[in-house]
């Protein structure tokens, strides 16, 4: 039987999203006056006028998640100081710990200007891939670890579907682990996708770091080779392995990480869902798609 969404979940994130924005932001000198929400969907993000700044407040929804927003705040601050493209955190003492979220600090970067395109993140991607290792210790990637923790605790999905999602899992796994890698293995962004690109003035930067780690250089490629699920094209597609240098998708490795990244985009959904219709929709959407093997685009939040 199906798990019902735990009552007034929805009230409940985003009163204490409120108290965790109120208590970081004093921890931190910082002022919260006139701040407007960006976005509210799996992390809540505003913007702090104020300041100048955006502070992200995500749910400690894993016993590491701080320490891979410490690593992130670290990593980008590094990046920055080389002159590597980046969004850049605030100075000060982060990531703060407040009411069970975990809540960062970064520069705005208003939007203007045209929105970035896939052949943006080929060229920061390639940058990225040429650096040398960070001053920073960073974890081994591992594929499917937030994906099967929310499946553990999702409350939208029945059992049946738990239970296929599980096996789905360790097939997946299974199969990963018996792949041979063409690229060197170094330091990956960890959910490379055109979504977390944002624009500086006349650059393009890249965003959300909190799954940076070291790995095989081919789970950067996937997210935007597997695009096509969320609309885009074929010369958007070409254009960013054009600008890479180094097209995977006749690796025989390829399917195996396209169908981790697919399995991987329902985590947000599985949280999502406990408060949010839009997001048990488009869940099932996926889950039917997935399990079906058809090709149908989804919806990106």
């Amino acid at each position: 039987m199906m798990r019902q969404p735990r009552p007034a979940r929805a009230a409940d994130f985003h009163v204490a999203v409120a108290s965790a924005l109120r208590s970081s932001t004093e921890r931190c000198g910082l002022d919260p006056r006139g701040a407007l929400l960006l976005r509210s969907f799996a992390t809540a993000a505003y913007h702090l006028p104020a300041v100048d700044a955006v502070v992200r407040i995500a749910p400690l929804t894993w016993p590491d998640k701080a320490a891979r927003l410490a690593t992130s705040v670290n990593v980008t601050r590094w990046l920055a100081k080389t002159g590597f493209p980046t969004v850049e955190p605030l100075r000060v003492d982060q990531p703060v710990i407040a009411d069970g979220y975990a809540v960062t600090f970064w520069r705005y970067l208003p939007q203007e200007g045209p929105a970035p395109d896939p052949a943006d993140l080929g060229r920061l991607l390639r940058r990225l891939h040429q650096m040398a290792p960070p001053p920073v210790s960073l974890p081994g990637y591992r594929p499917l670890v937030s994906v099967r923790q929310a499946i553990e605790s999702s409350h939208v999905i029945d059992e049946d579907e738990r239970a296929w999602l599980r096996n789905r899992c360790d097939e997946l796994l299974a199969a990963y682990d018996r792949l041979t890698f063409p690229l060197p293995a170094g330091m990956i962004h960890g959910d490379a996708w055109r979504g977390n690109l944002l624009r500086d003035g006349p650059r393009v930067v890249l965003a959300d770091w909190d799954e940076i780690s070291i790995g095989p250089r081919e789970i950067d490629l996937v997210p935007t080779l597997q695009g096509t699920r969320f609309g885009l094209s074929e010369p958007e597609r070409d254009a960013f392995i054009t600008v890479y240098g180094h097209d995977i998708r006749g690796w025989d490795g390829y399917p195996v990480l396209r169908e981790i990244r697919e399995l991987s985009t329902t985590t947000a959904l599985l949280h999502e869902g406990n408060a949010n219709e839009v997001a048990q929709r488009e869940l099932q959407v996926r889950l039917r798609s997935i399990r079906s093997g058809n090709d149908q685009q989804w919806t990106t939040f």
